[in-house]
């Protein structure tokens, strides 16, 4: 598979950056995410990535950090990068252990934070990373749990029912295109996470909602489809507010589904 050349142009410009301010800081650079799975889309999909050190950044090496990529966000706008600074012990010991660190967010760096420490990363990494620097994934002894990576997958359909999907949230956000593409195809890959213990890009996603759900729930994910693929081409709803709400009674819809195919507190599913 080929990195889209945008990708290999913001990690090379964001190496180049960290190792003139941070010196042999980052022994690894992983790409994860669409990158990984061949479904980046510009302008809607970030760079995805995971850097690892020998050891987390002490003071001064944070705030090199994080003139790094504001210097970088002013140079390259988009796409932007996302991710998470592991340590090699991070790597091995898995998210649960590692619930805070540094991490990146839509270009800006947070000395600490939750972002992208959760199983769905570790699995990428596991299946489809692609190396920029440093060894294979594979020889690194990284982490493994699908059980916890299905738990987790459980969480974000509550979650994105709980926050995403009230009344006030999910009106203003499922109005827009970006909206309705995010929470639909995402809920589709957390749909396929619980039916199968594998990741999905965002588009093979979709292409699973279309076979998985009813007919009457086509045209939303193909919507989705069409504004992740193709958004250039004409909306398939004649309003937004139509489109919004198809979009909120599939995720409605999908949340509840997602919730039959673990059985018991623990859960019993793929894994």
């Amino acid at each position: 598979m080929t990195t889209h050349p945008l990708a290999l142009g913001v990690t090379g410009a964001y190496l180049a950056m960290v190792d003139t301010v941070v010196p042999d800081f980052v022994e690894a650079l992983y790409l994860v995410g669409s990158v990984a799975m061949g479904d980046f889309r510009p302008p809607l999909s970030d760079v995805n990535f995971v850097a690892v050190s020998q050891a987390r950044p002490g003071r001064g090496e944070v705030a090199a950090l994080a003139e790094a990529h504001a210097g970088l966000a002013r140079g390259w706008p988009a796409p932007a990068l996302d991710g998470v600074y592991l340590t090699w012990d991070d790597l091995r010991a898995g998210p649960l252990a590692v619930p805070n660190g540094p991490c990146v967010r839509q270009g800006r760096f947070f000395a600490s934070g939750c972002h992208d420490r959760h199983p769905l990363t570790w699995s990428v990494l596991r299946a489809s990373a692609v190396t920029i620097r440093g060894p294979l994934c594979a020889g690194t002894g990284l982490w493994r749990g699908t059980t916890h990576l299905e738990r987790w997958a459980l969480a974000s359909v509550d979650e994105r029912r709980r926050a995403g999907l009230g009344p006030d949230t999910a009106d203003a956000t499922l109005l827009t295109a970006n909206g309705v593409e995010r929470f639909v195809l995402g809920m589709c890959r957390l749909h396929y996470v619980l039916a199968t213990g594998i990741v999905p890009s965002k588009s093979d996603a979709g292409l699973y909602g279309l076979i998985t759900f009813q007919p009457e729930w086509h045209r939303i994910i193909d919507e989705a489809l069409r504004i992740r693929r193709e958004p250039g081409a004409e909306c398939l709803y004649a309003t937004p507010g139509e489109r919004g709400r198809d979009a909120l009674a599939f995720l409605r819809l999908v949340a509840d589904d997602a919730r039959t195919l673990v059985v018991g507190p623990g859960g019993s599913g793929p894994g």
